[in-house]
């Protein structure tokens, strides 16, 4: 197939998430010195912090709550719940996403991946994300100048599997749908989302899951180096 468009996930597709998520938030609990001569551990903060934020972010269009809503509230629960002085939750919660907005870890081969699509293909990003963060950590990176268009949620008032911040993404590259191929690891946001799109989807399945028979993307890759065979 010749496509005229590579279109990625952002996070856990080009940059781990998962990654900075966790050294930015162990870089905020150490630095305030939360775990230190605590009656628990990092893994009873994290734990307890994890899912409380999950509630918040999952409700945070419903509840028209801002990125710093969400986070304050968080941390504010999860010291409460574990018994500690919640008055700083404002402070930590700014601390760790300027903590975050600086942090770009790359998932493997993506920034030989983009060199080797850059100047052959266009390129853009579809992100669920929150617009300040993955631009920034885009720049920090010095991957920004790879795509022609940043799509992201908070800023066009779509989400995935929503099919309209796909057709966002096509009108703004001025192609059609058959001319992209969407890179993601999500099956529920990316590969659904693309779907619905009408868009040729390839599975980044970055932890080897064995998928469901009727979930059918048109490629799968466990590895970003494999992209360029396709």
């Amino acid at each position: 197939m010749d496509y005229k468009a590579i279109i990625f996930d952002l996070d856990n597709t080009l940059l781990n998430y998962s990654v900075s998520e966790l050294k930015s938030m162990q870089k905020t609990v150490t630095e305030h010195g939360l775990i230190h001569n605590k009656s628990f551990t990092w893994d009873d903060f994290w734990n307890v912090y994890t899912t409380i934020n999950t509630n918040y972010w999952n409700d945070r269009v419903k509840s028209n709550y801002s990125i710093y809503q969400v986070l304050e509230y968080s941390f504010q629960d999860t010291l409460k719940n574990l018994n500690l002085d919640s008055t700083e939750s404002k402070m930590l919660a700014n601390f760790y996403w300027e903590t975050f907005c600086n942090a770009c870890d790359f998932e493997e081969h993506a920034q030989d991946l983009l060199s080797h699509l850059h100047g052959n293909y266009r390129m853009a990003i579809i992100s669920n994300g929150i617009g300040e963060a993955q631009r920034s950590r885009l720049s920090v990176g010095g991957i920004d100048h790879f795509f022609d268009e940043l799509i992201i949620s908070d800023e066009v008032g779509y989400w995935k599997p929503e099919k309209e911040i796909f057709e966002e993404a096509l009108k703004r590259m001025d192609i059609n749908h058959t001319d992209a191929l969407f890179v993601g690891d999500s099956l529920h946001d990316d590969y659904y989302g693309a779907l619905n799109a009408g868009i040729d989807f390839c599975f980044y399945n970055r932890m080897g899951h064995t998928i469901e028979k009727n979930i059918r993307p048109k490629y799968m890759i466990e590895n970003l180096n494999k992209l360029m065979a396709i």
